[in-house]
């Protein structure tokens, strides 16, 4: 690799000199290209001299000009060190590679064109073994990979590989079912209970799975409720201990009906308590659990996932995930991988209508979904400016026109936001329930009222956000209001609650079917508890910890439908809009497994080299 830098930056430097034909340059002019002494220069050009790449002539005597020429083509040389790159798996430095010394957009092309055909599903020799193997690229990175700390749903979705809970909840069929646990007993009212362990679960590292673990894992959130986002969880536990090596018991504060939702969330996944414990932060950059996939490799180019062999529900059929982290620019030029010998071991959850039989006609698909959940606009009630007024809040509410920022931005923008979810009846007149178009000299009135003098308003938000920002920003713009934009990384707008210059975070939810998921809207203190302020944040905490203690589930979503509304009556969330999700699927894939934000569960599909359609 370094060879070829040097190789690079030599040929940048007289990029209009013709392959083969010599001409004169010095020794010093080298040292300059290179940033290095002489003697350095002359052993970098003997070993290019020896690789073929270039031939040298030292001049002869003292101020007599050298003889260089350029024998291979720097293009070639930079598509052959980037596969190279990429076969060890960094994509990322390959591509970067090309941006630097690239002459052409056709050794990208050419580059785009080679990773295209090995992404997919391929069927691939390594070490005399045959390995089917799951390669594609994504548009985001991966924030964290511990379950104590997940805000982001493509995080959540590699978790949920690596490790594994005490139970799973299915929304389909809206029960619990076993996980590492394999039997579970309460108390009528649900403050006390009994967790049996299933015997044979196994973490990534050979260890049996014991109660230690699973006290130690919930103990971790429990007891460090600074330090992890998700420690609200386990907040109401009085007591946890172990009645033997697989029992667990654990005594609650108060009543909880959704505990055994808290159980199977990807925060409660169990960690070894050895490597855990003997060093978090080394044990976070290469977690290990008990999942269908081991983490083999993750940085900042690739997550390489591992099929587990000894899981206990049975080895995953595909042997390998490859992902690669591109930027959408790059991984737009990729073709469409051949999917067409993929199949699953199950039934699809979300999309059954997607199973079809490979044939003659084959052809791709698109399934179109409304995303879960919706994106909003949360002011910071905290910080003083003109945020902290209602009027305000309310003009920004009547500026915001949702229909015409659907009809601006267009893309996968669908439906005006009512509230978190999108309402019964949505689809068939969308805006239907949407209060009619303001006056603007209602707009300008509240402006008055609350008190608003031209401040700067700034906007936090991510980069996939930009563009309604931008939209927003140009509104306000319109009644006189000077709003800044913030972009923040992930990792960024990941940690807890506002940074201290925010005046309001545009982001967008993702919300599963049951009523736990708004719960850690109100409880989790990244999201709406670092918003609100005083009375109002006590009175929703104390609603939304009424919830878990409510035993009638109607009585459960009047709840939350009472704290949404309290969000909505005082304007402290704006709700913008729901969105589409589209996933393209070959029509041979039979019952992929898509989760509610359409990513494809790995530990269930499988090649189909062979079938009767082929014969």
């Amino acid at each position: 690799m370094l060879a070829a830098l040097q190789f690079f930056e030599l040929r940048s430097s007289y990029v209009d000199r013709e392959l083969n034909t010599p001409f004169p340059t010095t020794i010093q002019a080298l040292t300059d290209i290179w940033h290095c002494t002489p003697r350095n220069v002359k052993m970098v050009l003997r070993k290019l001299s020896d690789l073929g790449w270039i031939s040298w002539q030292p001049g002869l005597g003292r101020g007599n000009s050298s003889m260089l020429a350029f024998l291979a083509d720097a293009q070639d040389i930079l598509l052959e060190e980037a596969t190279i790159q990429t076969n060890k798996g960094d994509v990322k430095g390959a591509l970067e590679l090309i941006d630097r010394f690239g002459e052409s957009a056709q050794v990208k092309d050419r580059f785009l064109e080679w990773l295209s055909g090995g992404m997919g599903f391929t069927r691939t020799l390594v070490t005399d073994t045959m390995l089917d193997i799951l390669r594609f690229p994504v548009q985001r990175f991966i924030v964290t990979l511990d379950p104590a700390s997940i805000y982001f749903a493509f995080d959540s979705h590699i978790i949920g590989h690596i490790f594994d809970t005490l139970v799973e909840y299915d929304p389909t069929t809206e029960t619990f079912r076993p996980s590492i646990a394999h039997f579970w007993e309460s108390s009528p009212d649900c403050s006390e209970w009994i967790i049996h362990l299933r015997k044979g679960v196994s973490f990534h590292h050979g260890r049996e799975v014991t109660a230690e673990d699973v006290i130690y894992s919930f103990n971790r959130l429990r007891l460090n409720p600074d330090l992890y986002e998700h420690s609200w969880l386990f907040a109401g536990i009085e007591d946890i201990h172990m009645l033997d090596r697989r029992t667990v018991r654990i005594r609650l504060k108060e009543p909880n009906y959704l505990f055994l939702h808290v159980l199977s969330v990807k925060a409660s996944s169990i960690l070894p308590a050895d490597l855990c414990g003997a060093d978090e932060p080394a044990f976070m950059k290469q977690p290990l659990g008990t999942g269908s996939f081991k983490l083999t490799r993750y940085d900042e180019s690739v997550c390489i996932l591992e099929a587990f062999s000894s899981h206990f529900r049975g080895r995953p059929h595909i042997d390998r995930v490859e992902i690669f982290f591109m930027s959408e620019q790059d991984s737009g030029l990729l073709k469409e991988p051949d999917w067409s010998g993929a199949s699953c071991t199950e039934q699809n959850m979300y999309n059954g209508y997607m199973r079809k039989s490979a044939g003659p006609d084959a052809e791709w698909r698109e399934v179109e979904t409304v995303s879960p959940g919706c994106s909003m606009l949360v002011f910071n009630r905290r910080k003083e400016g003109p945020q902290k007024s209602l009027a305000f809040r309310r003009a920004m509410y009547l500026i915001i026109d949702r229909r015409q920022m659907i009809a601006d931005l267009g893309e996968n923008r669908i439906y005006p936001a009512l509230g978190f979810r999108t309402q019964q009846g949505i689809a068939e007149d969308p805006h239907e329930r949407m209060e009619p178009a303001p006056e603007e000299a209602d707009i300008y009135r509240l402006l008055e009222q609350g008190g608003y003098r031209g401040e700067t308003v700034r906007l936090a938000t991510r980069s996939s956000h930009v563009a309604d920002a931008q939209w927003i920003q140009r509104r306000c713009r319109d009644f006189g209001i000077r709003m800044e934009i913030q972009v923040r990384k992930a990792g960024d707008m990941g940690g807890p609650g506002f940074s201290p210059e925010d005046d309001c975070q545009l982001y967008e939810i993702a919300l599963g079917d049951d009523e736990f998921n708004e719960l850690e809207l109100y409880l989790q203190k990244g999201f709406f508890p670092s918003a609100l302020e005083g009375g109002m944040l006590e009175t929703v905490k104390a609603s939304a910890l009424a919830v878990l203690s409510d035993p009638d589930r109607n009585s459960r979503w009047r709840r939350l439908h009472e704290l949404e509304d309290l969000l909505h009556q005082s304007y402290s969330v704006l709700f913008l809009l729901h969105k589409k999700s589209n996933t393209r699927l070959h029509s041979s894939i039979q019952g992929i497994n898509l989760n509610s934000c359409g990513w494809l569960d790995f530990r269930t599909v499988w090649f189909q080299p062979h079938s009767r359609e082929n014969k």
